[in-house]
């Protein structure tokens, strides 16, 4: 495999055209969307999937609005323009919560967005206590306002910021050991355990590769919820609008949108069984 730093650039005159059908095309700033896209990959062996982590613009967690909408409006043209999929997972709570109607508005194609599993959470509270850790951006967002207040209005949602762990998952995750990642989680189990909660919603894509420390440090009686599955089943109802062109080819190819130090990534799609291809050129 390719490592980061001597990666192959990828334009779109190589690369349209070349996969089979149905095309799923995935966005995220990192890594946080790879579980999304490795359960529907599991679901639905055939067609292309394509994954680009936007590593020049990450992270979109501490930007504000209008250029979260700028970066990934771009980002999703150089895709359409590459690969011409069929269908786009903006698998980024961010960018969905931020950018989704502005890029319904731009593209023709169908979109399928992540956002914090708030409506589970609340179906599943005992104690109508529920905690929320997401990025800066989405924690404040109005659009967690409006989730909470239609699915939870009944519930105390305590909310703790996590930037620091989307950093750390994307930059130190695969270089870490148990006790670094025990610890990376440490402050908001805490936080969550002296508020009472029986219920914590991973609202931001790249904590679920820290799902097991989560499980570990919150203690049997804190359910963790996540939107992998709901997400996936929808977008598995989505690519059967599709007609199946009778190509069995599997395609799974993860993209960044800079070159990236080290053999992160290249670790991130072994562990996820797919190929780490390099950079796709993006103006």
């Amino acid at each position: 495999m390719m490592h980061g730093t001597n990666s192959t650039s990828f334009s779109a005159d190589r690369l349209r055209g070349s996969l089979s059908r149905p095309r799923l095309a995935v966005l995220d700033s990192g890594v946080g969307g790879l579980p999304y896209l490795h359960w529907i990959f599991r679901a639905r062996p055939a067609g292309a999937y394509i994954y680009l982590a936007d590593t020049a613009g990450f992270p979109y967690g501490s930007k504000g609005e209008d250029e979260i909408i700028e970066i990934v409006t771009r980002m999703i043209g150089c895709l359409n323009e590459s690969f011409d999929p069929d269908i786009f997972l903006i698998a980024c709570n961010t960018a969905s919560v931020v950018a989704l109607g502005a890029l319904r508005e731009r593209f023709s194609k169908p979109f399928v967005g992540v956002v914090p599993a708030v409506k589970p959470a609340a179906q599943q509270s005992r104690l109508r206590r529920i905690g929320l850790i997401a990025t800066s951006e989405t924690v404040v967002s109005s659009y967690t306002e409006n989730l909470i207040s239609t699915f939870a209005a009944d519930c105390r949602v305590l909310r703790f910021a996590g930037q620091d762990l989307v950093d750390f998952v994307e930059n130190d995750l695969t270089r870490a050991d148990e006790k670094a990642r025990l610890e990376a989680v440490r402050p908001a189990c805490d936080f969550f355990r002296e508020e009472r909660v029986d219920t914590v919603v991973l609202g931001c894509t790249h904590y679920l590769h820290l799902q097991k420390e989560f499980r570990t440090l919150l203690g049997p009686d804190i359910r963790v919820v996540d939107s992998v599955e709901g997400v996936g089943r929808q977008v598995l109802r989505r690519l059967e609008d599709f007609p199946d062109p009778g190509q069995r080819g599997s395609v799974f190819d993860i993209y960044t949108s800079s070159p990236v130090p080290g053999p992160a990534y290249d670790d991130f799609a072994a562990l996820y069984g797919a190929s780490y291809r390099g950079v796709l050129e993006c103006p």
